[in-house]
């Protein structure tokens, strides 16, 4: 047996164990792909809807539980602005001055919507964001398009890259502001990714709830402009939806009515696409339908409480890589699974396997399935004192039941042993080095035993 390897692999755990170093990742890590409950048997029925392309998913958990045509290719209008305004948070201050050029304020298509700016008018990124989500102003969206990346087009690359960091796998934005052009597409799926991505951002999320606004004063406007949005689910009155927080209109002759919403009630967030839709009111009627589908239908439930007594899922499938006795893992209280009325979390299956810990967020994932459809998944990480219960194999244990060997006793076991390991393989290697040594010497050197007398 090669002693080089066995050495090389202790070093590089003595080196993990003293100084963190990660050990190998033992699976390779993907994009993340959004749960679709849609195949599930014993789905809810769903409603009747116009738009021919719409999706609902599940925004904490990214899980689909609506979709009609999601993944066709269509003009999205100013529902792009969400994306622009995602990418202006992410690379400006708040308090950057936006100075407006002749492009920004003069290629536009006629009536497109705007706040009259003109050609060298100042403006803050933060009231231009507000222009930009409340106003849907286009020159605002140009603007900062320039500001950010110095073109509309080096603006455009710059959400093409984000788009496919984000998972769309059927997008291509061609202008900041969503106006017609034969490049620019997306799907509902990959809109549906973009406002995830959105409203997870609290500043966009702030900025996008406000239904009025009054732009200051400027260097060329000695007046303010108070603007409102056109979103009716989210504005007092006829069609307003109580648990709808945030969302952008759009229509262009060629897109047709679209509409993205995010609402929230308790526990779920949704977010509804519609693009393509007939006409303006259809939009709102089909958003309000899948909304009360989705809150409904379907139940939120947080994996660290799912426990029946018997199965309670967390690596219930395959135990052999744990051992209670000596470490617990702990799941976040924010891994949530949506799962509709009719099927209780109870009845779920689960898989296994371990992350590698090699970016220190989590050292094993369990995967939850429904009659072999993936329905969400858990990280797990090492238990903490603070954790108060955790399920596992089929009993919930209290932190005060574990075992009395913590963590860091066994790891300190682990290292010794490993050390004294190196130490005897160091010892077994050199003694080998000089036993070879000797019997490889030249046979003139060696000593030969004196006579003693004749035979």
């Amino acid at each position: 047996m090669k002693k080089q390897p066995i050495i090389r692999i202790l070093a590089l755990f003595l080196a993990f164990c003293l100084f963190g170093m990660p050990l190998p990742v033992l699976a390779g890590t993907e994009e993340e792909v959004l749960t679709d409950l849609t195949v599930l048997e014993g789905m809810p029925a769903t409603p009747s809807i116009e738009a021919p392309n719409a999706i609902l998913i599940e925004a904490k958990t990214g899980t689909i539980l609506y979709a009609k045509g999601a993944n066709e290719s269509h003009y999205p209008a100013s529902i792009t602005k969400v994306m622009t305004a995602l990418l202006t948070i992410e690379n400006c201050s708040l308090d950057d001055v936006v100075t407006f050029s002749y492009r920004a304020t003069h290629e536009l298509e006629d009536n497109s919507s705007g706040i009259a700016r003109t050609e060298g008018e100042e403006l803050s990124v933060r009231d231009c964001l507000y222009g930009l989500l409340v106003a849907s102003a286009n020159e605002v969206a140009q603007a900062l398009a320039e500001h950010i990346s110095g073109s509309l087009e080096a603006f455009a690359d710059r959400m093409n890259e984000k788009a496919a960091e984000l998972g769309c796998t059927n997008t291509h934005f061609a202008n900041p502001s969503g106006l017609n052009d034969p490049e620019h597409y997306t799907t509902a799926h990959d809109m549906a990714l973009i406002m995830r991505a959105a409203v997870s951002n609290p500043t966009f999320l702030e900025i996008n709830s406000t239904t009025s606004y009054t732009i200051p004063a400027t260097n060329k406007h000695k007046d303010t402009l108070p603007i409102t949005m056109k979103h009716k689910l989210l504005l007092p009155g006829s069609g307003h939806y109580d648990y709808a927080v945030a969302g952008k209109t759009g229509y262009t002759s060629l897109a047709g009515y679209t509409l993205v919403t995010y609402a929230v009630k308790d526990d779920m967030e949704l977010i509804c696409v519609i693009l393509d839709g007939p006409t303006s009111e259809s939009r709102y009627t089909s958003t309000t339908a899948l909304f009360d589908y989705g809150f409904n239908h379907f139940q939120m439930y947080r994996v660290s409480q799912i426990d029946d007594g018997t199965h309670s899922g967390i690596a219930a499938s395959d135990n052999s890589y744990l051992d209670n006795s000596m470490l617990s893992l702990s799941v976040s209280a924010d891994e949530w699974i949506v799962l509709p009325d009719s099927i209780p979390a109870t009845s779920l299956e689960t898989q296994f396997s371990w992350n590698g810990g090699g970016d220190g967020s989590s050292l094993a994932t369990v995967t939850y399935s429904y009659r072999g459809v993936p329905v969400g998944t858990a990280n797990l990480t090492v238990k903490t004192e603070e954790d108060s219960t955790f399920p596992y194999n089929g009993a919930s244990f209290d932190s005060k039941e574990r075992s009395n060997i913590s963590v860091w006793t066994v790891a300190g076991i682990l290292l010794i042993a490993a050390g004294a390991l190196l130490v005897i393989l160091l010892l077994v290697t050199l003694l080998k080095r000089k036993k070879k040594h000797f019997y490889s010497a030249p046979r003139s050197r060696r000593k030969r035993p004196r006579s003693r007398g004749r035979y």
